[in-house]
């Protein structure tokens, strides 16, 4: 297993529903959640970053594009989440070894934690899904081998993502991260204003 041929998806196509504005152009400081979201992946040393557009896509793809990060366009991104992540799987590179997943709205985990479970993956190349934990509690993003993804490819998408690692549960490393961000969506307006608070406070 090689950190270079490591991709990431980001999931940005749905319809921000509970939320009044569109997440993934929400700005906390400088920069929209997916600027936060790309950023992440690549001070983190992931140079294959694909994020997958839908609802809004042409006011999204400029920034993604600015952001040095390839797009996708799920054209049935009104068919939930997982549609979303079968569009972006098809999208990685033939050399991808494994890829990170992140929705948009969870865009603050650490840099730090996207290097310690590539290293981790890398060392347990028999497993098939790398989660960060912390708390004892499993958080965004997994880090998932591509062994798997004709199976996702395949899979109805009932029960959503969660539903399709549980199959694999027995092949699954859990590595400890301090990094509550992690858990912290956006959600709806009452998540947002907490991991604003929480911002100014890390910052």
């Amino acid at each position: 297993m090689n950190k270079d041929n490591i991709s990431a998806i980001i999931l940005a196509a749905g319809f921000s529903t509970r939320m009044e504005e569109f997440k993934p152009l929400i700005r906390i400081g400088e920069k929209t959640f997916a600027e936060h979201a790309i950023g992440l992946f690549k001070r983190a040393g992931i140079g294959d970053v694909v994020t997958v557009v839908g609802h809004l896509s042409e006011k999204l793809i400029p920034v993604v594009k600015a952001a040095s990060s390839r797009y996708v366009i799920n054209d049935n991104y009104d068919n939930g989440m997982y549609s979303s992540i079968q569009t972006g799987v098809k999208a990685l590179r033939h050399s991808c070894d494994a890829f990170f997943l992140l929705p948009v709205d969870i865009p603050f985990v650490l840099p730090t934690t996207i290097r310690q479970l590539s290293n981790a993956f890398c060392k347990n190349s028999l497993s098939m899904v790398c989660y960060p934990q912390f708390q004892s509690r499993r958080g965004h993003p997994p880090l998932i081998n591509s062994k798997l993804i004709d199976e996702i490819l395949s899979y109805s998408g009932q029960g959503g993502l969660r539903e399709f690692l549980r199959r694999h549960e027995n092949q699954v490393v859990s590595i400890p991260v301090e990094d509550p961000f992690i858990r912290l969506d956006a959600d709806t307006p009452k998540d947002l204003s907490l991991l604003r608070e929480m911002m100014v406070s890390k910052n």
